[in-house]
């Protein structure tokens, strides 16, 4: 079977997110095929656009984690200025420790406080889905912590979601599978596993299979898990790490049948954009969020959708302005080509250059500029969105590598940067703001 190689894992005090595109000349694109993300195009429409935030590993109950606040920032003050179309918790929602050296639970008292914080916090059912992790399911066979404690798990009694979010330009359909085992394993330290039976049983693939076909239509599809789909090539950070030991084969073919755009998933701890491709005809984009509860990762993930195509954006919690570029899109993950991209012209007019903005305090300006020389020139922000801003190329930058970089000022100077052509040397900070990093072997 192939394997997808390492890949580079940016952390969440990187700001910059990093597009290569390619030198062709834009053809318009069309409106995207069901359920299939190579209807992505470049167009100078911009109110085609939405996003959402993807989140996990609370580890509520954790000696000294930062769960239960971060949690709290994230459905308050993150909710309010980010305005998300909903907000996704990929598992291990409690540590199963209560405070001690290894997850011995379920125990109630963790239980209690993330259920008093999203309660407290205002997390319905309709907005906030929250599915389990690993940690969820020590010692509780059936789940039952998470079905009387969880926000979907009270409100639907179920383990997974799908849901939709319609716009005038389309629907759009999410999926949360429940990966951790329903055999309540306790936590072990011996291979293969590690008490971690993670996988997707006949009853949670029907579940999937029928969310999908009922759903074939819509312009997108995208599913959020807790595990890795493969555990990737072991290391002394990784060596715990687990992924799904029974269902893959059937989860992987339903995601390559519907034309799934992106599998998110937690559980490892870092932040990755990948493209998985095993055992699949197109693949899917693959998207490991960092941990929202660990003191040294503290991020979540922002997920835009800007006429069909994805773009991701890993922020740690409490820092503003958060910068996304929307258009045009990355045609690379991690060291692999994600083939739904679409080609994007030379860098001059008529080329729209789009980017989120978020932040507390009023955001005092955005701006773009080509190669680090010259003024900075204006972007506006669409009219009827604020929180998106764009202009139009003003320079020709043929087919030589240039970088374009956008920078908002608000509660700090923060950059977004997009080189063109081949992939640039590795680029410094920029004081004032968090700069970016491009991985001499990759593009992140």
């Amino acid at each position: 079977m192939k394997r997808f190689p390492n890949f580079f894992r940016r952390g969440v005090t990187i700001i910059g997110s990093i597009l290569i595109l390619s030198s062709l000349f834009f053809t318009p694109g069309s409106a995207a095929e069901a359920a299939n993300p190579k209807g992505a195009y470049y167009s100078a429409v911009n109110n085609r656009v939405f996003w959402f935030v993807v989140a996990a590993d609370t580890h509520v109950g954790k000696k000294n984690g930062q769960g239960e606040a971060n949690l709290q920032w994230l459905l308050t003050e993150g909710r309010t200025v980010i305005d998300p179309s909903f907000i996704v918790l990929a598992g291990d929602l409690t540590d199963s420790t209560n405070g001690g050296l290894y997850p011995n639970g379920p125990w109630l008292e963790e239980w209690i406080r993330y259920r008093n914080t999203v309660d407290g916090a205002g997390a319905t059912a309709d907005f906030f889905f929250d599915v389990p992790g690993n940690h969820d399911e020590y010692n509780d066979g059936g789940l039952s912590f998470y079905r009387n404690n969880s926000v979907q798990g009270r409100a639907t009694g179920q383990t997974q979601a799908s849901w939709t979010r319609t716009f005038s330009f389309g629907t759009y359909h999410f999926i949360t599978a429940c990966t951790a085992g329903n055999d309540g394993a306790p936590f072990s330290l011996l291979p293969p596993t590690f008490g971690d039976h993670a996988g997707l049983d006949d009853g949670e693939i029907n579940y999937i299979e029928n969310a999908l076909e009922l759903n074939k239509d819509a312009e997108l599809s995208l599913i959020f898990g807790h595990h890795p789909l493969v555990k990737p090539e072991l290391s002394l950070e990784n060596w715990t790490d687990t992924a799904l030991t029974y269902g893959l084969e059937a989860f992987a073919g339903l995601m390559d049948q519907y034309g799934v755009s992106l599998y998110g998933y937690g559980h490892t701890h870092i932040y990755q954009e990948q493209f998985f491709v095993e055992d699949m005809t197109e693949g899917v984009i693959y998207l490991n969020t960092a941990a929202l509860g660990e003191v040294k990762d503290n991020a979540y993930t922002l997920v835009a959708v800007d006429c069909n195509g994805i773009s991701l954006r890993s922020q740690a919690v409490g820092s503003w302005p958060l910068v996304l570029i929307t258009a045009p899109l990355d045609p690379n993950l991690g060291m692999e080509k994600d083939p739904y991209t679409y080609d994007v012209p030379r860098v001059g007019p008529g080329n729209p250059v789009r980017a989120l903005v978020f932040d507390i305090n009023p955001v005092l300006s955005v701006e773009y500029r080509i190669d680090g020389q010259g003024s900075w020139l204006p972007m506006t922000p669409v009219p009827g969105n604020s929180r998106l801003w764009e202009a139009e190329a003003s320079v020709d930058v043929g087919d030589q590598s240039h970088v374009v970089e956008v920078r908002a000022t608000g509660s700090t100077i923060q950059y977004d940067r997009i080189p063109t052509g081949d992939p640039p040397e590795p680029v410094q900070e920029e004081e004032g703001g968090k700069g970016c990093f491009i991985q001499t072997m990759g593009r992140r």
